[in-house]
């Protein structure tokens, strides 16, 4: 369990959250709102979520769906503008908090602002670098421009790294404010290492093992990643690539790479025991906002390689504690990842990488999200 940060002194703040996908939805959104809306309680603040599909759980309320096509695991609330400012002008909360820039986001903010409500919003997904990925420029640049239109309209918009507020800022965007994530140090542990599992990976106790956590889709770059375990293979035939999670580009790729082992989704004890069980993580994707993967591995002591941006960019120290080569240069990425069947520099970047991730609590973060709620709350 993560350590729960000490409760405020202050008045307590009443927040509603409204988003598409919450815990227990595999995905970093998801798993990062559980974090922040637990430690928020935990500050003795009263949280409220709106999220879409059935629930039964307390504070919690389930609101209509349909799945999001292509992410099929992604269930898109519908709009639910007159129940929202109904609900709000009943019961008033202090602040809102939207999460994704969807109908059911938009019908929040609608109504928040109707009610004079302060709204927050979390930007999460660079929809047009995504939707790039499949050849959809055109739509890509309007769903940017409707980005853009809506976090204009938002009291604060929360990102997960410096980086992700540079971009922003650079690309015209105001009102931007940075709150990090953190790591399960405690379930994220070098310790869960279990050679049972390496065996099932047909993997001995000398055989490197590549790990990639992510997403099986386009966007997420796993064909790269693929490159560079081949590029590893010609160096030392008995290197092994792990795929943990799961997507549509899953079949496909099993087709034409039987030599990688698919494990499909994990959660819990069973992806710590993925990372642990390890050597290294390979994260090739370009599109991410943060890259929660990349501080589990660090956590669970693995050697990483990574693009230079988001999550990298904040907390990786090239050649300390993780490997990370300019944004797109795939050409670097391949030889860098060859580096890493070193097992004497897979050790020592582990091991700083494990100390690095022990200071990134999710406490801290949680209070950097009170502290700007704070802000905007109290703001005239």
């Amino acid at each position: 369990m993560s350590q729960a940060p000490p409760a405020s002194a202050e008045k307590p703040l009443w927040i509603e959250v409204v988003t598409d996908t919450y815990v227990p939805d595999i995905n970093g959104v998801a798993l990062s709102l559980g974090h922040l809306c637990n430690g928020l309680r935990a500050l003795g603040h009263r949280v409220e979520v709106i999220r879409s599909g059935a629930t039964g759980a307390p504070g919690e309320t389930g609101v209509p769906w349909w799945p999001l096509p292509g992410y099929w695991e992604i269930r898109v609330g519908a709009p639910w503008p007159g129940q929202l400012r109904r609900r709000w002008d009943c019961a008033r909360p202090d602040i809102i908090y939207v999460a994704i820039e969807t109908p059911l986001g938009f019908s929040a903010v609608a109504a928040a602002r109707r009610l004079g409500i302060p709204v927050i919003g979390g930007f999460h997904t660079n929809f047009r670098e995504y939707l790039a990925k499949y050849g959809m420029h055109r739509f890509a640049e309007r769903v940017w421009r409707y980005q853009k239109w809506f976090h204009g309209r938002l009291a604060r918009t929360i990102v997960p790294s410096p980086d992700a507020r540079a971009k922003l800022l650079a690309a015209g965007f105001e009102r931007i404010g940075v709150v990090g994530r953190g790591v399960d140090t405690t379930l994220f542990h070098p310790s869960r290492r279990d050679n049972d599992l390496r065996t099932s990976w047909n993997a001995r106790e000398d055989t490197p093992v590549a790990l990639v956590v992510g997403r099986v889709s386009s966007e997420k770059n796993i064909e790269l990643a693929i490159r560079a375990f081949d590029r590893m293979r010609q160096s030392r035939q008995d290197v092994i690539c792990v795929v943990v999670g799961d997507g549509p580009a899953r079949r496909k790729l099993e087709r034409q790479h039987p030599e990688v082992h698919f494990a499909g989704y994990r959660t819990g004890a069973q992806l710590a025991d993925c990372y642990a069980s390890a050597d290294l993580l390979l994260f090739p994707s370009e599109t991410e906002t943060f890259g929660n993967v990349l501080l589990e591995a660090m956590a669970s002591g693995l050697a990483t390689l990574s693009y230079d941006y988001a999550a990298a960019a904040w907390h990786i120290s090239h050649g300390d504690n993780g490997l990370k080569v300019r944004k797109s240069d795939e050409t670097a990425y391949l030889e860098t990842a060859e580096s890493l069947l070193d097992p004497t520099r897979r050790l020592a970047i582990g091991h700083q990488a494990r100390i690095t991730a022990e200071s990134l609590s999710w406490p801290s973060v949680v209070r950097d999200l009170e502290t700007i709620m704070r802000e905007v709350v109290s703001a005239p």
